[in-house]
Formats: structure tokens, C-alpha cells, sequence
């Protein structure tokens, strides 16, 4: 049987071939990691909530709140969301469907699904793949309305709802997504009314849409914001202060996207070093069929429209580049964004050239495929292991404190850096402790075992100078200082 061109089985394909990959190279019993044990307890009707920072917003504990309310298994919990992801990937692509073939598409997901950080972020606790998602609908349908004469309601309504998602994951980064389209849509918006002196409402709806849907979505992280951190400005002052990230250098910043980290936060992991320096050409190539794309999109739909989602993903990379953050999954709606024009660079490279120039196209092509899932598919076991280690060391330091006698209620703290503890969040978590990070004092709370988490040679605070300390094996040397239980407050 012949599958048209543009059937949606070719869409459906990719998304089932994305979960299964997913699924097959996550290793899901892995216990969860410090930021995802801080959105997994938030909805939680069993587990201490872990201390909520500035830098965070609600969405993804409502994604998993199905899961943790009924005990947060971390096995149900990452099939959940591969399964979702998979899902989601499906209805991102299928949201550009009458604006590209859905072939084109279904290489876009190749492109997208093939990378590294996407495949490992699907099964994670972290909103940063669901902010793509948001994103690459959202595009998807601006593109749709916006080239249209009138714009149905439907489209409007599914628009205002990416653009709520995204902002419900993390307003800063719907902004730069859907900013670059409403300024898209009111520059098309004065062309057409001056054209035709009179206001084009159809564009008007359009904005009108998409600025709905970041205000529903943002709107209880202003209200947070004003509550509990002085406002969403301080907010996001105080965002920058706890995310760290150094000050703009193009070289790190390609670093990064290799797979390095980078921080301005003493004692915090910084880069080092090439991670897979070879993979740079690749990345070129990813940019130059971009580029390429929009050339071809830009001869049927205008350069302005053609080049949304560029202009979008550039907005997305100069917020996590000025300055630069810490880790490459914060990039991920950049390559959603960049991935449709990429296929449709693709796309033109297998379809359009003639004779010899056409088969050395059509292997160019093939070769960018076959070198990223290659290639990323090296990267994803590397990262996994990683994971997987610190994992593994959480998972030791909670079985330690166990047959420590250490019980809820307990409060487990840790040190500043160089000799901050990283398994001090999870096993708080784990343990059903309330954490208290790295203060200097603790509150006096009645029946609270304390217990104070150093990593190496460091020392803890003053109160646990002389409380008994224990080296938690294979956890890293991760050192435990644990309160007498006769000074235990009763």
C-alpha cells in the first residue's frame, strides 16, 4: 500500500518510532533527580513538598500531578511520559499540517527526536521539552491563521492554547516564542490596512489570541511572583541569581550546545573541555538547512512569514545566551522551531534537483540523517550513564540514612559549595524529609531529626560539629551528619 505524501500516517509513524526509542533507551527505574523530585512533590498528597524557587513554574507538576498523586512510582512515571511525549510530538507536528506536506513534517520529528538531550529530557521531570512542544504548535498554527484571509475559530482557539501551555511551563520563554509572532503579525497587520485602509481584523484576532493565551497561561506566575518573590521582575532577577550562567562568549556557547555546562556559581560544574567537538559540522549543517528552508518557504509565503519560527528560535537562543545558562536542554525550542524549516531544506534537496546534482543531494541528505541519529544516539548512552551514576549515589545515601534510623519527620540540610551535597534534594525526597537546603540555622521543630549532608572534605555547620558523622558508601563521599536522637526536641 502507497501512503501519500501528505497522509498523517507518516506524522503518526515518527511519533510511534519517538516513543518506542524513548522507552527503549531510558532506564526507567532510575530514581528521580534533584529538580524533578522539586516538581514531582509539589502535587503530592504523600511527600513533603521540596523548597519551590523563582526560577520554576507550575506546568510541570500538573503534567505529572496524574502519577504523583497516586504514589509517583519513578517506573509509571517515565513511561508516562514517554508515552505523553510521543503524544505530544504528534500533535506539535500535526499543528503545521496545511501550511507543509506531512512528509516534511515527519522529518522535522526525525530531525527533533533524533537529538540527544530530546530523547533524554521526554522521560524527565523537566518542562524544558514541553516548552518545545508548545512552541513548535504554536508556530505551526500562527503560520496558519496568519496566512489565511480569515482565520477560523478553531485555529484561534488551539493558538491561544499553545501559546497558554507554554507560558504555563515557563513564561519567560513563551515570550520569546510567541513575542517574535505577535510583532510578525502586527507588521503584516499595518501592511495589509494601510493597503487596503482599513483595519485588518483578521490579524487583530490573531494577536488578540495569542496575547490572551500568554496572559491565562502566565497568569498565576504573576500572582506568584507578587506573592512569595517581590514582584515578576525581582522575580526574574532573582531567576538569574539561582540559575547562574556566564556572561556572553560564543565559545561557550557552542560548548553548550555540544553538551557542556556553565556556570558563574562558585563551586558549580563549569565547562571544560570539548564534548564531542566533531559534531559541530553537524549542528552547521542543521543551521544551513534552516536557512535554506526559509529561502524555499520564503518564495510561496512571503520572507516574513517564512522566517517566524527562525526569528522565534533566535529569540529563545538570545534568552538562554545573554547570558549563558548551564545546560543544553534549555535549547530544546530552539531546535523544534528549527527543525520544520531544516526538513523543508531537506525536503527540497531530495525532491527538486535534477540528474546527478538530484542523487547528490538525496545523499547529502540521507547522510545528515544517518550521521545525527548516529552520532546523537553516542551522546544519549554517555548522558544516560551520567544520570544513571547520580542516581545510583542518591540511591545509596537514602538506603544509608535508613539504616541510620534516620525517619520522617526529618529535616535533612546541606553546605554551601565547593562541599555542597548534589544528593541532598532526592534523598529528602526520598527519605520523606523536609529540606531545608543550605541554611545556617535550622528551625527547633519538635520530634525533627536533623541531618546535615556534606560532600568531601568539607565541614558541616556549627549545631552538627560534633554530631556523629558517617561516609556514605559508593555515594560519591558524600559524608552524613546525623543529630544524636537524644537531642531530638521532644
Amino acid at each position: 500500500m502507497r501512503i501519500h505524501r501528505d497522509s498523517v500516517l507518516w506524522i503518526v509513524a515518527v511519533a510511534v518510532v519517538f516513543t518506542l526509542a524513548v522507552l527503549v533507551f531510558t532506564p526507567l527505574r532510575m530514581s528521580l533527580g534533584w529538580d524533578e523530585t522539586v516538581y514531582a512533590s509539589q502535587i503530592s498528597d504523600h511527600l513533603p513538598i521540596m523548597r519551590w524557587g523563582p526560577e520554576r513554574a507550575r506546568g510541570m507538576p500538573l503534567i505529572v500531578a496524574p502519577i504523583t498523586l497516586l504514589g509517583g512510582s519513578p517506573v509509571v512515571l517515565r513511561v508516562y511520559l514517554s508515552v505523553l511525549a510521543g503524544l505530544g510530538l504528534f500533535l506539535g507536528l500535526l499543528a503545521w499540517r496545511g501550511v507543509k506536506p506531512a512528509w516534511v513534517l515527519a522529518l522535522a520529528g526525525v530531525i527533533f527526536g533524533g537529538l540527544a538531550i530530546v530523547e533524554v529530557e521526554a522521560s524527565q521531570v523537566f518542562p524544558n521539552y514541553w516548552i518545545a512542544l508548545g512552541g513548535l504548535a504554536g508556530a505551526g498554527l500562527f503560520l496558519q491563521g496568519v496566512t489565511r484571509e480569515a482565520v477560523p475559530r478553531r485555529i484561534l482557539a488551539l493558538l491561544a492554547g499553545a501559546a497558554a501551555f507554554t507560558a504555563l511551563m515557563r513564561p519567560p520563554d513563551a515570550v520569546a516564542i510567541f513575542g517574535p509572532l505577535m510583532v510578525i503579525a502586527a507588521v503584516i497587520m499595518v501592511q495589509h490596512t494601510r493597503a487596503r485602509h482599513a483595519l485588518d481584523r483578521h490579524r487583530a484576532v490573531l494577536l488578540l489570541a495569542v496575547a490572551a493565551g500568554l496572559a491565562i497561561g502566565g497568569g498565576e506566575w504573576v500572582s506568584e511572583s507578587y506573592r512569595y518573590f517581590s514582584g515578576p521582575i525581582a522575580r526574574l532577577h532573582q531567576t538569574s541569581s539561582v540559575v547562574g550562567g556566564t556572561k556572553f562568549n560564543p565559545e561557550t556557547s557552542l560548548r553548550i550546545i555540544n553538551g557542556g555546562r556553565a556556570s558563574s556559581v562558585a563551586g558549580y560544574p563549569g565547562v571544560t573541555g570539548w564534548s564531542h567537538p566533531e559534531l559541530l559540522w553537524w549542528w552547521l549543517a542543521f543551521l544551513v538547512l534552516a536557512l535554506l528552508g526559509v529561502y524555499v518557504a520564503g518564495r510561496s509565503l512571503g520572507w516574513l512569514v517564512a522566517a517566524a519560527p527562525f526569528i522565534s528560535a533566535l529569540a529563545v537562543y538570545a534568552l538562554y545566551t545573554l547570558p549563558v545558562r548551564d545546560n543544553a536542554r534549555y535549547l530544546q525550542p530552539c531546535w523544534a522551531l528549527l527543525a520544520v524549516p531544516a526538513a523543508e531544506g531537506l525536503g527540497w534537496l531530495i525532491v527538486t534537483p535534477k540528474g546527478r546534482t538530484r542523487l547528490a543531494a538525496a545523499a547529502a541528505a540521507v547522510t545528515f540523517l544517518v550521521v545525527e541519529l548516529g552520532t546523537q544516539h553516542t551522546v544519549l548512552v554517555g548522558q544516560w550513564a551520567i544520570l544513571e551514576a547520580a542516581a545510583t549515589a542518591n540511591d545509596h545515601t537514602v538506603s544509608a540514612l535508613k539504616q541510620f534510623g534516620v525517619r520522617s519527620p526529618c529535616t535533612v540540610a546541606t553546605v554551601n559549595r565547593p562541599h555542597f551535597s548534589p544528593v541532598s534534594g532526592p534523598v529528602s525526597y526520598y527519605v520523606g524529609c523536609r529540606y531545608a537546603g543550605s541554611r545556617r540555622r535550622l528551625p527547633a521543630a519538635r520530634g525533627t531529626r536533623v541531618v546535615v549532608l556534606v560532600q568531601g572534605a568539607g565541614h558541616p555547620w556549627h549545631y552538627a560539629v560534633n554530631w556523629p558523622a558517617h561516609l556514605v558508601p559508593d555515594s560519591g563521599g558524600t559524608v552524613a551528619y546525623i543529630q544524636p536522637l537524644g537531642s531530638v526536641r521532644r
